[in-house]
């Protein structure tokens, strides 16, 4: 378990199949993956092939927080694309970056312009098909649609091709359900998610879904209940060597004693979960 980003662009799946062209191991990337993101967008700028070019260039300033610039370079990589993968992941990258800049009727317009060209292939690209569901589905999170957003995540389940997928799919539904008020069918989704995301061992989503649980109890007013999921995520954050999510869990847990009344209970677990965050250098987790 390590702390990542999770909007992170990485290309999953695809490449064995010969259904991107995208060189995904240029100068870049490579820089990316170093968390050399300056870097990244000068070497962007000098590669020779103008696809890889725009799009690692988007993938840069996404990371840097320039969603303009991000916008721009994803438009313009979408000419270039050799393959209509390519193509796809340009569009959805875009719509993403144009909802970090705030635009979401744009962004719902590239994504829903995205999934129509996906379902032109049939089921050749039900991936992508699913990616721009599941991205549909943020977007009405975000502006209050929330039974647009469960239409959206539902689908995406269904045409999900793995556990993964699935799981992220039923973490969208718990989202959009806690956010309509609706705290028991959140739970229900939040516990499916949680479970799906530990079975396929993705253990830094797993432990995300277990802080939303916490926050659906709290929400369904059973503190106990979401004081139970955090003191097992502190155990499992232990037992897995990850002093991020035990912090976290900490942090979390302070929280919900405070509402408690737990005063000196809850002091005592954000002072631990502080110390461990500074530690580390976690300076998000700290309380503002």
């Amino acid at each position: 378990m390590k702390i990542e980003n999770t909007l992170s662009f990485i290309i999953i799946l695809l490449f064995s199949s010969n259904i991107l062209a995208y060189n995904s191991k240029n100068s870049c990337e490579k820089l990316m993956q170093d968390g050399k993101i300056a870097d990244a967008i000068t070497a962007a700028k000098k590669i020779k092939n103008d696809y890889d070019k725009h799009f690692c260039l988007g993938k840069a300033y996404y990371r840097s927080d320039m969603n303009e610039l991000a916008v721009k370079a994803f438009g313009d990589s979408e000419p270039f694309a050799d393959l209509p993968a390519d193509q796809m992941f340009s569009i959805l990258y875009k719509g993403i970056a144009e909802r970090g800049l705030g635009s979401l009727n744009k962004s719902t317009k590239t994504l829903t312009r995205g999934l129509e060209t996906a379902k032109l292939g049939n089921s050749k690209y039900m991936q992508m098909e699913r990616r721009f569901l599941y991205q549909l589905g943020q977007n009405n999170l975000s502006i209050g649609k929330y039974d647009d957003s469960v239409d959206y995540f539902a689908k995406s389940i269904v045409i999900s091709a793995n556990d993964n997928e699935r799981a992220e799919g039923y973490d969208g539904l718990a989202m959009a359900y806690y956010a309509n008020k609706k705290a028991n069918k959140a739970i229900e989704y939040g516990i499916k998610a949680s479970n799906m995301y530990l079975k396929t061992g993705a253990y830094n989503e797993y432990a995300d879904a277990q802080v939303k649980l916490s926050s659906y109890h709290l929400g369904d007013d059973k503190a106990d209940r979401a004081l139970k999921v955090l003191e097992r995520l502190e155990k499992f954050a232990k037992d897995n060597g990850s002093q991020y999510y035990e912090a976290t869990a900490l942090i979390e847990q302070s929280s919900v004693l405070t509402k408690q009344g737990n005063d000196d209970d809850a002091k005592r677990r954000l002072d631990n979960g502080v110390a461990i965050a500074n530690k580390i250098g976690a300076t998000n987790l700290l309380p503002k």
